[in-house]
C-alpha cells in the first residue's frame, strides 16, 4: 500500500466532545481528507542526560533551556537543518532578520495542567527555511512559522508509554480558534520521544502576518482544537483557558513585533480558510492526485450511518476490542491489524475521554462511525471504524468493510 496516499485519503471524524461542534467536524473532515497535520513519530534512545526537572508550586514557570533539547536540536533531529540554523542564529543574535523577520519570542516558559507539563522551546518564521516543499492547492507554501514544544508527564511516566494525541497550534485574537488554527493554516508536524519527553516541531502558514493582533499558542491533550479547553470572547476577540477543564490546556502568549504584520496577506489567509470551510475549493489539489476509485469509495462511505452500516458492511470480528475506563478517565483503544493474515494495514490507536461519551449523547449498543480510509484500490481497501458504548459502561471499537468486495474478508 502507498502510505502517503493512505494518509491523504484517511477521513478521521473528530470525536463528538460537545453538542453543536458539527462545524468542527466538517473542518476536520475537509482538512484530513486532503493535506494537513501529518504525524511522523521518531522514537530514539539518546546518550544525552537531561537535568532533573525543577519542582515548583506554581503552574506557570520559566525553566532554563538546558533542561531540554534546544529548539535547534529538535529541528536537526527531524531533518530540518534550515529551521535548526534559523533557531541557532536567533539564539546567538547573529542575524535578527533570519527568514526576513525579526525574532522576539522568549524561550523556556512552562505551564502545567492536568498532569502534564508543556514547555515552549522556540518560535521562528520566514521564507524558504526548509528544502521540503509544502504544497497546498497546487502551490508551494514557503513562508512558514515553526514552533517547537516539549510535553511530558508530571509523574515521570515516559511519553513513550502514554498512548495519546496532542494538539499544538497558534491561535489568533479576533478569529474563532475553532475555525482558524494550525489545521486550517496548512499545518503539519513531526515529533519524537527522548528521555521520556515528547518533542514536537509544528509548522504552519506564517502567523507574523497577524502580528498586529493578540497571538497565542495552545497545547492540549486532544487530537484537534477542542472548544471545551478554551473560552473565546467574541466581543473583544480574546482567548483564555477554561480553568474548569481537567486535562492539559496550556495557553502561551506569543510576543511578535506588531511591525511585522501584513494585513493584506493576513486577509488572504482568512479568505482562503473561509473558502475551505464553505467548501468552495472542495476539489483543490493537495499535491497528490486522488484516484477516481478512491474518490468513489469515500463518497460511498460518507453515506453510511449508524442505522445502515450493518446492511452494507461486515464487522471484522478479529478487530473488535472492548475496553473499560482507565484510571485517567479514558477509553484507550490499542492499535489493531485490519488484515487478519498479514500486517500491511494497522488501525490507529485511539483515546476517548469518558466524560465526553455518555448515554446522554450516545445510545447504548449503537455503532457510531469514528472515521474511514482507503487507497487507490477504492472499495476493496475501504475500512470504516466504529465505537459503541455498552450498557456496562464499556466501549467497543471495531473495523468494518463493504460486503463482498473487501480484500479483508475471509
Amino acid at each position: 500500500m502507498k502510505n502517503d496516499l493512505d494518509e491523504l485519503l484517511r477521513c478521521v471524524l473528530v470525536s463528538k466532545e460537545k453538542p453543536g461542534d458539527i462545524l468542527n467536524r466538517k473542518i476536520i473532515v475537509q482538512i484530513r481528507e486532503r493535506e494537513n497535520m501529518r504525524r511522523k513519530k521518531y522514537h530514539k534512545i539518546s546518550a544525552a542526560v537531561l537535568a532533573a526537572a525543577l519542582v515548583t508550586a506554581s503552574s506557570i514557570t520559566v525553566f532554563a533551556a538546558w533542561q531540554y533539547l534546544s529548539a535547534a536540536d529538535v529541528a536537526d533531529e527531524l531533518g530540518e537543518s534550515g529551521v535548526a540554523k534559523a533557531y541557532m542564529e536567533q539564539t546567538a543574535g547573529e542575524d535578527k532578520t533570519v527568514g526576513n523577520s525579526e525574532k522576539s519570542q522568549p524561550e523556556g516558559e512552562s505551564q502545567s495542567f492536568g498532569g502534564y507539563k508543556a514547555t515552549m522551546l522556540g518560535l521562528v518564521s520566514g521564507k524558504e527555511l526548509t528544502e521540503k516543499n509544502r504544497i497546498s492547492n497546487g502551490e508551494v507554501r514557503d513562508d512558514r512559522t515553526y514552533c517547537t514544544v516539549a510535553i511530558e508527564r508530571e509523574d515521570g511516566t515516559s511519553m513513550d508509554e502514554v498512548l495519546g494525541e496532542y494538539f499544538v497550534s497558534p491561535l489568533i485574537g479576533g478569529l474563532n480558534p475553532g475555525l482558524y488554527n494550525a489545521a486550517t493554516l496548512c499545518g503539519n508536524y513531526s515529533e519524537f520521544v527522548e528521555n521520556g519527553v515528547l518533542y514536537r516541531l509544528l509548522e504552519c502558514d506564517n502567523i507574523e502576518y497577524f502580528a498586529d493582533r493578540k497571538l497565542y499558542l495552545c497545547v492540549t491533550d486532544t487530537a484537534f482544537y477542542n472548544s471545551l479547553c478554551y473560552h473565546y470572547n467574541e466581543a473583544d476577540g480574546s482567548i483564555s483557558r477554561n480553568t474548569e477543564y481537567e486535562g492539559l490546556n496550556a495557553l502561551f502568549d506569543l510576543k511578535i513585533d506588531a511591525a511585522l504584520a501584513d494585513p493584506a496577506k493576513a486577509q488572504a489567509l482568512i479568505d482562503e480558510t473561509d473558502d475551505k470551510l464553505s467548501g468552495n475549493n472542495g476539489d483543490a489539489e493537495s499535491g497528490i492526485e486522488v484516484p477516481q476509485q478512491a474518490k468513489e469509495a469515500m463518497e460511498w462511505a460518507a453515506q453510511l450511518t449508524s442505522e445502515n452500516i450493518a446492511e452494507y458492511c461486515v464487522r471484522l470480528e478479529h478487530t473488535v476490542q472492548t475496553v473499560s475506563v482507565d484510571k485517567d478517565g479514558n477509553y484507550v483503544i490499542p492499535p489493531f491489524n485490519v488484515n487478519k493474515e498479514e500486517t500491511d494495514l494497522e488501525g490507529n490507536g485511539k483515546i476517548f475521554n469518558a466524560k465526553f461519551y455518555s448515554f446522554e449523547e450516545y445510545k447504548p449498543g449503537v455503532p457510531y462511525i469514528d472515521g474511514y480510509g482507503t487507497s487507490e484500490d477504492g472499495m476493496s481497501r475501504l475500512v470504516i471504524n466504529t465505537f459503541t458504548l455498552n450498557e456496562d459502561q464499556t466501549m467497543t471499537y471495531a473495523a468494518w468493510v463493504p460486503k463482498d468486495v473487501s480484500i479483508y474478508l475471509p
